[in-house]
């Protein structure tokens, strides 16, 4: 009996992180929500060619960030992800903000009693990808520039995922392997991801994910290459992390992750590279 409660609260933890991968669907008319607040600032920018330049300033991006999750069937779960405010600057700029991209997506369980599940995100822009952010100090022809900070890239994406999730270790510890396609619009370049986690329950209170992902362009031709480098077009990348999940008690926790890059696997590209934390707080039931 206590390996099928270990198991059951890896269902439940694993589902509840923003960028966390499973095969398992919830329960029937239960749900999950989450809100975090994360940081981002780098002043490392690769190249669309997989140089690091130096740009002269830092970029920094914030946000907060409504997640949910509710169980239509025991198979079949609906998504909601919401970046309620964005905020991006450059140290040479003031500081523009908006809604991010929404996505609404549904994740079918393929098998009843084996976690291997299909999902697809929907995401939709919520405005038309410009957000102009004013220069902090005139140029040499005392104007001020202007340069485009977007929290939307403006552009319909569909995110497709197969995923496949084993636990094991008395229902204590999990895997997962996932991949798929996320297709683009507005002459965007499709894209692959792929990616795998392992998550350990500690103490039965806290758990820890460590996580991998590579992002790579597919489409074969050059793209859609104007605007921000907030477009992701052209944009590849390895990332790594680690997500911790305390229980609080009844029915709260406590989340917070770290991400960074890597070019190991895939090289960075049209991508500032640095960290992001994240800390929040979730509510399941």
């Amino acid at each position: 009996m206590k390996k099928y409660w270990y198991t059951y609260i890896i269902f439940v933890i694993a589902l509840s992180n923003i960028q966390a991968q499973s095969g398992w669907t919830r329960k029937a008319e239960s749900f999950y929500v989450q809100t975090t607040a994360s940081y981002y600032s780098s002043k490392d920018y690769y190249t669309t060619e997989g140089f690091l330049s130096d740009t002269g300033s830092r970029f920094s991006s914030s946000a907060l960030i409504l997640y949910g999750e509710y169980g239509v069937t025991n198979r079949l779960t609906a998504l909601l992800d919401v970046p309620i405010i964005q905020l991006n600057s450059f140290s040479t700029t003031e500081t523009v903000g908006g809604v991010g991209s929404v996505k609404l997506g549904v994740k079918y369980r393929l098998f009843k009693n084996i976690p291997v599940a299909v999902q697809a995100d929907f995401e939709i822009p919520t405005d038309d990808g410009i957000n102009l952010a004013t220069a902090h100090r005139p140029n040499e022809l005392g104007t001020f520039d202007q340069i485009n900070l977007p929290t939307s890239d403006g552009e319909f994406n569909v995110w497709t995922n197969l995923i496949g999730s084993h636990s094991f270790g008395n229902g204590k510890t999990y895997g997962s392997l996932y991949s798929g396609v996320n297709f683009r619009t507005e002459s965007f370049s499709n894209q692959f991801h792929a990616g795998a986690e392992l998550g350990h329950l500690f103490f039965d209170q806290l758990y820890l994910i460590g996580k991998l992902r590579i992002l790579e362009k597919l489409s074969s031709g050059e793209g859609n290459q104007g605007g921000s480098f907030l477009y992701g077009e052209g944009t590849t990348f390895t990332s790594f992390g680690l997500n911790a999940i305390y229980k609080l008690g009844g029915h709260l926790s406590l989340v917070a992750s770290y991400s960074d890059y890597a070019g190991f696997l895939v090289e960075r590209r049209n991508i500032y590279d640095g960290g992001t934390f994240s800390l929040g707080i979730s509510f399941e039931y």
